[in-house]
């Protein structure tokens, strides 16, 4: 059954929510609301990957995270994920029991990013992110599908080599991360191709720039949930192993009704 991961962005400038999030109370109030609105898992991030994004401090980062990570497993069961680039912000965690590394670069950022994954144990989520991406551009894919494949077949290579479990790898085709609207459709529909590749494919497209591009008609906050809705109601029929969403809620109700259907048929 698809998972779901709650997205808890502890930054100023996310694209989405930046500062909504940022001050301590609000984080563990918004933590709270997705365990109870059914989130599977909570995925914690101090550094924005909108387009054009500033780096942020490790220290920033791991002063930042720290008092949310502590609140969750002092109140929570949730398997934690945080979201880095940084080997060092990701070995700051290695006593705070971290399930999973969500490392949008997948290891290219920080050149011992696998390494300290191996030694943590735990889960790695390697997004495919063009460089094109930080600087607000596209790329230009011959066949998306394809290259993203090969992609990850090199990566999971690497991390392999490196010591890291297979099992433990899950691949996000980086919807919206500096790709065209047809060639973040096209990912969509394939997401059987990329599990052929590795049956752990997470798709993260809650609250994209691309779905004004794709749906004329979003104007508003509750236009842009139906989008997010129709994408990842595409990727549970397709079996994506997670999702990461902003809207826990609308979308746990979502997948169950799909999932409900499916065993029906």
């Amino acid at each position: 059954m698809t998972k779901i991961i709650g997205i808890l962005n502890l930054t100023l400038d996310s694209f989405s929510d930046g500062g909504m999030y940022y001050d301590l109370d609000s984080a563990k109030k918004h933590v709270s609301d997705m365990v109870k609105q059914g989130a599977d898992i909570i995925d914690l991030g101090a550094e924005s990957t909108r387009s054009g994004f500033t780096d942020v401090e490790e220290g920033v980062q791991i002063n930042t995270l720290l008092p949310v990570v502590d609140f969750i497993n002092s109140n929570y069961k949730i398997p934690i994920s945080i979201d880095t680039r940084s080997s060092k912000v990701a070995l700051a965690f290695k006593n705070n029991n971290i399930k999973f590394i969500n490392d949008v670069s997948s290891g290219f950022h920080d050149s011992n990013m696998l390494d300290a994954v191996s030694r943590l144990g735990c889960g790695f989520i390697m997004t495919h992110m063009p460089k094109e991406h930080k600087d607000g551009k596209v790329k230009v894919f011959g066949n998306v599908v394809h290259e993203v494949s090969e992609y990850f077949s090199e990566r999971i290579e690497s991390c392999k080599k490196a010591g890291i479990e297979v099992e433990k790898l899950i691949i996000d085709p980086g919807i919206g991360f500096g790709k065209s609207g047809e060639d973040n459709i096209t990912l969509l529909n394939n997401i059987q191709s990329l599990k052929s590749v590795h049956d752990n494919v997470c798709i993260g497209s809650s609250n994209k720039k691309y779905s004004s591009r794709l749906f004329k008609n979003i104007q508003t906050k509750e236009d842009l949930k139906i989008a997010n809705l129709a994408t990842f109601a595409t990727s549970t029929l397709s079996k994506a192993t997670y999702l990461r969403v902003h809207d826990v809620e609308l979308t746990k109700d979502t997948v169950q009704v799909i999932n409900k259907a499916l065993s029906l048929i």
